[in-house]
C-alpha cells in the first residue's frame, strides 16, 4: 500500500499571516508618510500664515503711525521718531518677506498672489516714502495737502497690500485643504483595505476639521473693522488726534496705546492680562443695526470701567474685544478670580434702548513671563488663538494660554 502524501495544514495559515504582515507593514510605511505630509503641510501652513497675519498687522500699525503724522499730532521730534519707527517697522516687513520667499511646497497660485502684495507692499512704503520727503522739507506742512497726499496716494496702496496678502492667506488656506483631503481620502483607502483583509466589522471614520474658514472670516472683520476706524479718523483732525490712542465710542485706549504700554514691558517684567470677546456679537448687530449693538457695547464698556478700572488698564482693541492689562500687585490667582468677575459683568443682561440684551462671553487669560513673546502682535496671537479655540468648542468659557 503506498504511502499516503503528509499535508502541511498550516501552509495557508503561514501564507496569511506573511500577507497579514506584508500588508501591515505596507500600511505603516503608508501611513507614516502621509502623516509626515499632512504634518509638513500644516507646519507650513501654519508658519506662512503667521508671517503674512505678523506683515498684515505691521501694515496696519505703520498706517496707525502714518495718521498720525497726516493729522499733525505731536511735535517735529516726535513726528520725526514717529518716521523712524515707520522705517524701521518697514524693514521687519521686508524679513518676513524674504522668511517667506524661502518656504517650500507652495502653490504656483500662493507665490503668484504673494509677489504681488510685495510689490503693492513696497509701493506703499515709497508713498509713505514721499511723505517723509514732504514732512523734512516742510512742504505743506500744516495745511490740507498731506491729508489729500494720504487719501489720494497713499492708502489706496496700503487698503490692496492688505488685501493681497489676505488672499494670499486664502489661497494657501485653500491649497492645504485640497492636500489635506487628497491625503485624508488615501488614508481612508488604506484603513479600509487594512480592515477588509482582517475581515473587522468596524469602520474607522476619520473627521478632517475645516479649521480656517472661521478664522479667515474673523481676520475679515476685523480688516472691516480696522477700514472704519481708518474713516472714522480721516472726517476730522480732532477725530484723527482722539483715535490714536482711543476708541472713539467706548472711550477706552485702543490696539495702538495698548502697544505703547506693552512693548517695553515683554523682555523684563511678568504680567497678567486677559482678552474678552462676546460669543455671536454678529447677531445683534444684524438683528437691531448698528447704532443699537454700538449702544450696548457703550453700556458694557462703562461697566467695565466702573468695576474693574481700579485693578487693571481696560482696553477695547477691536470692536467687541477688550483687553485687561491687570496691576503689577494683582497675582495669578487674583487675575483669575478677577477673570471669571469680568466674565460674569460682561454676560449679564444690559437694557438698550428699553430692550434687555444678553450674550455669552469667551476669553483667555496669560500668565506672562519676561521673552515669551517677541512684540504685542505675537502677544495678541496667541490670546486670540487661544480664545478662538473657545468659541470653536462653544464659547462661554476662558481658556489659559499655554506656551510650549
Amino acid at each position: 500500500m503506498a504511502k499516503a502524501k503528509k499535508t502541511n495544514h498550516s501552509a495557508p495559515y503561514t501564507f496569511a499571516a506573511i500577507l497579514l504582515a506584508v500588508i501591515g507593514i505596507l500600511n505603516l510605511v503608508l501611513v507614516y508618510f502621509l502623516y509626515h505630509d499632512i504634518t509638513s503641510t500644516g507646519s507650513i501652513t501654519s508658519a506662512t500664515m503667521n508671517t503674512i497675519n505678523s506683515t498684515n498687522g505691521e501694515l496696519q500699525s505703520i498706517n496707525q503711525r502714518v495718521l498720525t503724522i497726516v493729522a499733525g499730532i505731536g511735535t517735529e521730534k516726535s513726528q520725526a521718531a514717529t518716521f523712524d519707527s515707520i522705517d524701521a517697522s518697514f524693514e521687519s516687513i521686508e524679513k518676513k518677506f524674504d522668511e517667506f520667499e524661502k518656504y517650500e511646497d507652495l502653490s504656483d497660485a500662493t507665490v503668484k498672489r504673494f509677489h504681488h502684495a510685495r510689490v503693492f507692499v513696497e509701493a506703499y512704503h515709497k508713498r509713505v516714502s514721499t511723505l517723509h520727503d514732504k514732512f523734512n522739507s516742510q512742504e505743506g506742512i500744516g495745511d490740507a495737502s498731506l491729508a489729500d497726499l494720504y487719501t489720494q496716494d497713499i492708502a489706496p496702496f496700503k487698503t490692496t497690500a492688505s488685501e493681497m496678502l489676505i488672499a494670499t492667506i486664502n489661497i494657501n488656506a485653500a491649497e492645504a485643504a485640497r492636500k489635506t483631503a487628497r491625503n485624508g481620502k488615501v488614508f481612508i483607502f488604506t484603513i479600509s483595505l487594512v480592515a477588509a483583509v482582517y475581515v473587522v466589522g468596524e469602520l474607522a471614520v476619520f473627521l478632517i476639521a475645516k479649521r480656517s474658514k472661521k478664522a479667515r472670516l474673523e481676520l475679515e472683520e476685523r480688516e472691516r473693522n480696522l477700514q472704519e476706524v481708518g474713516a472714522k479718523l480721516k472726517s476730522t483732525r480732532q477725530k484723527a488726534s482722539d483715535l490714536a490712542v482711543t476708541n472713539l465710542l467706548t472711550g477706552m485706549k485702543n490696539r495702538y496705546a495698548l502697544d505703547n504700554d506693552v512693548s517695553e514691558r515683554l523682555e523684563s517684567d511678568r504680567f497678567n492680562i486677559a482678552v474678552f470677546d462676546m460669543d455671536n456679537f454678529r447677531i445683534i448687530n444684524d438683528t437691531y443695526g448698528y447704532e443699537f449693538g454700538d449702544e450696548y457695547l457703550a453700556a458694557v464698556a462703562e461697566k467695565l470701567k466702573s468695576e474693574f478700572s481700579d485693578i487693571a488698564e481696560i482696553y477695547n482693541i477691536t470692536g467687541n474685544e477688550f483687553c485687561f492689562l491687570f496691576n503689577r500687585d494683582i497675582t495669578e490667582s487674583q487675575a483669575m478670580t478677577l477673570v471669571q468677575n469680568i466674565q460674569a459683568v460682561m454676560s449679564a443682561p444690559y437694557t438698550v434702548l428699553n430692550l434687555s440684551v444678553q450674550l455669552t462671553v469667551s476669553g483667555a487669560m496669560y500668565h506672562y513671563l519676561p521673552g515669551d513673546c517677541l512684540n504685542v502682535n505675537s502677544l495678541l496671537v496667541k490670546l486670540d488663538t487661544t480664545m478662538r479655540n473657545a468659541k470653536m468648542n462653544g464659547g462661554n468659557m476662558i481658556n489659559t494660554v499655554v506656551n510650549m
